[in-house]
């Protein structure tokens, strides 16, 4: 009898091994029923803390909050990613391969719009360490975030 880690792993193997269509975040949430539960590889800004977060770009705000799901089965190299990312709260860029979602609410209070279930992260880039107040936090994303003057 086959283990079921390794039943889990080969089907993660198998999921991350699918063509992935590389996406602008915004065209992704402009056109969402184009990438419904289709795998998708977008860089987007990432800020988390206590009880929410948000994966998004400066130029589409308005199309609705996005939930990132990072499970806990993601390959090795998306856990050394991860271990780049400040704990507990900040704002960093990240290339995400995930499986987008749409039509139904989605993560914390089901209080989001879209789903994207990372397979793979990478390219990790700080923006924030922590939560700063609010002018700050606009300053640096204005700056570096997606969308940005400057985006890492």
């Amino acid at each position: 009898m086959i283990p079921k880690s390794i039943i889990v792993s080969l089907i993660f193997l198998g999921i991350a091994a699918r063509a992935q269509t590389p996406v602008k975040f915004c065209d992704l949430l402009r056109n969402p029923e184009k990438y419904k539960d289709q795998q998708v590889k977008v860089r987007a800004t990432f800020r988390y803390g206590f009880e929410w977060q948000q994966l998004y770009c400066l130029d589409c705000l308005d199309k609705g909050r996005a939930w990132l799901e990072l499970p806990d089965h993601m390959d090795e190299e998306s856990g050394r990613t991860a271990k780049k990312m400040p704990k507990y709260a900040g704002i960093v860029n990240l290339t995400v391969v995930g499986v987008f979602h749409f039509g139904s609410s989605y993560g914390h209070l089901n209080g989001y719009r879209y789903e994207l279930i990372a397979l793979q992260i990478r390219d990790v880039a700080v923006i924030q360490r922590g939560m700063k107040d609010l002018a700050a936090e606009s300053k640096a994303e204005r700056r570096f975030a997606c969308g940005g003057a400057n985006p890492k």
